[in-house]
Parts: structure tokens; sequence; C-alpha cells
């Protein structure tokens, strides 16, 4: 039997954590974007790599900025997992200037006494100046005792290193979880963030942030996965930019969504999305509890 792990998977908005998890499990799973709030729930895949089932879960990059429910329910979602992942896998990139943020990850992990490694993502944005590499490494060991791991997500440089590294650190213990912590709603959570992923792809401005996509029913036939959902917006201009001239833009999401959704569950899709304008609805407890993003 294949020992089971979970790994969490934290860091800013950005620096490539969606990527990875759509590298590792070889296919496009998890919402990408330069966006923030790209990911705003922890979303989990499993994947066998190197003879080990590991779970991985895709946390929300948390915009220190925001303080509304949804931020809050965001910067909460890494923190539950904490007690029940067996690493911890923190994200950078080369550009990370002061790692304030990644100071408050670390004290947590050290509270929860939690396994942690670094990635340092986007090294081929140095291209040949190696010297930036080490300064990035020095300033990093000067402050903390973790492994590292540089890497280019984009140019593959160094992750075939990272990932055989990982392993040989799950290796050396065996699972602190043997209970499966995927929760119930797992597969609707996914496939609203996979359609709001396609809203953010197709528009710009203020939409992608002040979007929300929620599955109201989902029926699984037999050779037919059909969704009635709705995406809610702040404002009617917003609305007016989902819809698009004549439906143009709703009816895209919609193809765009429904072939993202058939690639990944390799079943056919049906679905119907409506545009709802709820003013203030990151502040809406009742709402974000409906959509998933509150316990």
């Amino acid at each position: 039997m294949k020992k089971k792990y979970n790994i969490s998977i934290v860091g800013q908005s950005n620096t490539g954590k969606s990527t990875l998890i759509n590298y590792l499990c070889d296919k496009y799973v998890s919402a990408e974007s330069k966006k923030l709030q790209t990911t705003r729930v922890n979303l989990y895949n499993s994947v066998s790599l190197n003879g080990m089932e590991i779970n991985f879960i895709d946390t929300p990059g948390v915009s220190l900025q925001n303080n509304d429910l949804l931020s809050t329910s965001m910067k909460n979602a890494y923190i539950k997992t904490l007690e029940s992942v067996d690493l911890l896998l923190l994200m950078i990139d080369i550009d990370n200037i002061d790692l304030k943020y990644e100071d408050s990850i670390l004290d947590l992990a050290n509270v929860a006494k939690t396994n942690v490694a670094m990635l340092i993502n986007k090294i081929d944005l140095a291209e040949d100046d190696l010297s930036e590499l080490e300064v990035l490494k020095s300033r990093i060991s000067e402050n903390y005792s973790l492994e590292l791991y540089f890497m280019s997500l984009k140019s593959k440089q160094g992750v075939t290193q990272m990932v055989n590294g990982i392993c040989k650190i799950l290796e050396t213990k065996p699972p602190l979880n043997n209970k499966n912590i995927i929760p119930v709603n797992q597969k609707i959570i996914s496939m609203q963030e996979i359609i709001r992923g396609v809203i953010i792809e197709l528009t710009h401005g203020e939409v992608p942030y002040d979007t929300a996509v929620h599955i109201e029913t989902h029926v699984t036939k037999k050779k037919i996965i059909e969704i009635n959902a709705n995406i809610y917006v702040n404002k009617d201009n917003q609305k007016k930019i989902i819809i698009g001239k004549s439906g143009s833009m709703i009816k895209k999401i919609g193809i765009e969504s429904r072939l993202k959704l058939e690639l990944i569950h390799d079943k056919q899709f049906y679905i119907s999305l409506k545009v709802l304008v709820k003013e203030n609805w990151k502040n809406n407890y009742i709402l974000l509890k409906e959509i998933g993003y509150i316990d």
C-alpha cells in the first residue's frame, strides 16, 4: 500500500502555487493568473510521486491590505491545515523584498510544529545574473534554517530536484494523518473556482476581484454533469461587463468553463450561468458560507 501524505502550499499571491499544482497534476485543475485572489479557498488534489500518494493543498494567496470577511476567511484557510499536513511548502519568487509575510507563516508553522521547505520560484527572471540568486540565498539562510529549492515553473529549471527533494523529506517520517482531510464539498468548490478562473482570464479591471461563483444545483447523470450557477458581482456595470454585448461574454465564459471542466472530469458538461448584483457580498457571511469560503 502506498503511503499517503498531505502537503500544503502557501505563499503570497502570484508566486506560482496554482501553476505548481497544475504541473504536478499534469493538467489544469487550479486557476492561474497574475491577479490577486486567484485562489480563494483551499483546493485539494492527489498526485502519485515516487511511490507515494500525496495530497497537495493549494491555499489562497493572501492580500494583507484587505480586511473584509472574504480576505479574513482566506487568511484563515491555510491556518487550519497546519496541524494535519506532513510538509508545508512556502513559495516565494526572486522579487520578494522583505519576507514579512513569510515570517508570519513560519511563526504559525513553528507553533504547530510543521515541517517546512521553501521554494524560490521564477529564477528564470534572473537570467544569467547568478549573483542575484546568491544574494537571495544568503539573505534567506541568515534568517531561516530550511531546505531551499530554487526553481522556475516556466522554464522547468530545478523542478525535478525540488520534487525529489520533498519526497526525500517525506520518507523520513510516517504520514502524520491517515484520515481523509478532503472536504465532502470539494468537487463543487473546485468547479466554482474553475468557472471563476475563466472569468479572471476573460475580464479586466476590478471585475475579477469583485466576482464570486456559486453552484446552485449540480446533477450528475450517466454521460453529462448539469450545473446551474450564479455569478455574483458588486455593481450593475460589472454585471454588464460579465454579460457582454448581446450576451457575448457570458456565452464565452460558459464555453471556456465547459471545456476546462470536461478536460478535468472526462465527462460532458451543461452549464447555465446567471449574473446577480449583490452589493458588499465580500462581507456577507451567509453567502460566503453558501459558496464555501467559510466552513
